[in-house]
């Protein structure tokens, strides 16, 4: 009986054996590291097996990390990627092209080049480059009048940490039907494409360090979501600018819109997030993150009878969250922003079931605010995170005293490990408290740079 080796397999169990070993590859790893290449080396067999499975060769990966490593030119990143694309015709393909070890135009150009000719196949397409300049954006001009009838899933960024401006991005002009989620980082598409239409997910980054060109860049830059129809379901958005010198008609407006996350100013005064929250209409939003505000921005909200212009009638989760790992330094030099203990912020949010509050000032006064002894009841929150890197001490003793000494029902309390003392918290009319990583909490909205 002869023994069993993988040359007595069928073509289709060696494809299936192929295909298993990409799911394990990591991204952007070298071609020799690659399973398609590896069985292709093999042997004639497994070659002509390999080489003939066009399924094998549709996630393409181009990246100059590593095609300009000793032993490798920086034309053959052109080559596979010719490759790739001939060996997965007819099949819709994934491309993936990364410049981050010094920017080439030339080869960037060329990747572009190759792409825009098989537009009609691509379904995603993610090109992330790191440059200091402003000039690549011609590089992607083979994209710019193009259709794209098969791409579902779009990404463009400029990762570089000295870059100072947001590029405006002309891309398939000529319609991408299809395409539903977009996201960018260092750009923003302009003029607002006929895309934007048929987007559910739009997630544009530019950190605060990042500016406009011009005060009509900032106007193209809001018009992309007040575009009508638009069908966005989750909303990720950068801006950084003074909504008391916009028109008192330009708001967000988006019925379907059930996320918004936006990075703000926080430099701005005490009725910035009121400013900003005022700006959403969207009736059906179920999740808002405000990432850069201000704990005493907060608490004057909660002072609100109602906003001027919108309402939260089904929104459940409300997190602010403020990223400079050391804090926040306002309550030192403020210790005293509002006196009023809250009145209204049940009928502010009437469905709001979790409440997250990271590295935010006056952490204190707002869990007094919350739950403390004289706070009215809120009736939907079960959930209330705390994360603070300043005044630890002062959050520990307001959570404590609200635990032994509130009438009403404490929410599961969700806090970072620095409040887990003293234990004598669990003393009061609490049902639980678990362990939040910070980390964690914020990863989603920290920026594309650091992902």
């Amino acid at each position: 009986m002869s023994a069993l080796t993988i040359l007595s397999l069928p073509n289709e169990l060696l494809i299936a054996i192929a295909a298993a070993g990409q799911e394990d590859t990591r991204s952007h790893s070298p071609t020799a590291q690659k399973s398609e290449w590896i069985l292709s080396r093999l042997c004639r067999r497994l070659r002509n097996t390999v080489v003939g499975a066009p399924t094998l060769w549709t996630n393409i990966e181009g990246s100059r990390d590593y095609f300009n490593t000793p032993g490798h030119r920086v034309r053959r990143s052109g080559e596979i990627l010719r490759l790739y694309l001939h060996r997965s015709i007819p099949l819709n393909v994934a491309v993936s092209l990364r410049i981050v070890a010094g920017v080439d135009s030339e080869t960037l150009a060329d990747w572009i080049i190759q792409v825009a000719a098989e537009i009609n196949r691509v379904e995603s397409l993610s090109v992330v480059l790191a440059s200091a300049q402003n000039e690549f954006t011609e590089e992607f001009a083979p994209l710019r009048c193009l259709a794209a009838p098969n791409l579902l899933h779009l990404e463009i960024a400029n990762i570089s940490t000295t870059s100072r401006q947001r590029c405006p991005l002309e891309l398939f002009s000529a319609g991408a039907p299809k395409l539903s989620c977009v996201r960018m980082y260092g750009f923003f598409p302009s003029p607002v494409p006929p895309w934007v239409s048929t987007l559910t997910h739009l997630k544009i980054e530019n950190e605060s360090r990042q500016l406009f060109h011009t005060s009509a860049d900032r106007r193209i830059y809001l018009s992309l979501i007040r575009t009508q129809p638009i069908s966005l379901v989750h909303l990720h958005l950068d801006i950084s600018m003074n909504f008391n010198t916009l028109p008192t008609d330009y708001q967000i407006h988006i019925p379907s819109l059930e996320f918004f996350a936006v990075h703000v100013d926080d430099t701005e005064g005490q009725e910035y997030l009121r400013d900003i929250m005022d700006f959403v209409d969207c009736p059906a939003l179920t999740e808002l993150v405000v990432i850069g505000s201000h704990g005493d921005q907060f608490l004057l909200v909660l002072n609100m009878s109602r906003f001027p212009r919108v309402s939260f009638p089904v929104l459940r989760a409300l997190s602010l969250i403020n990223l400079d790992e050391d804090g926040c330094s306002c309550e030192q030099d403020m210790p005293h922003p509002i006196r009023t203990i809250s009145s209204h912020a049940t009928p502010l949010f009437p469905a709001l079931s979790s409440l997250a509050i990271i590295n935010h000032c006056f952490t204190p006064q707002l869990v007094k605010e919350i739950m403390g002894p004289e706070a009215l009841p809120w009736p939907s929150l079960r959930t209330l995170t705390l994360c603070p890197s300043e005044n630890i001490s002062g959050v520990r003793s307001a959570v404590g005293d609200a635990v032994r000494q509130s009438p009403q029902s404490i929410p599961i309390l969700r806090l970072s490990p620095a409040l887990l003392f003293p234990s004598d918290w669990v003393e009061g009319p609490l049902d639980a408290i678990e362990v939040v990583d910070l980390e964690e909490v914020v990863k989603p909205f920290s920026g594309y740079w650091r992902a």
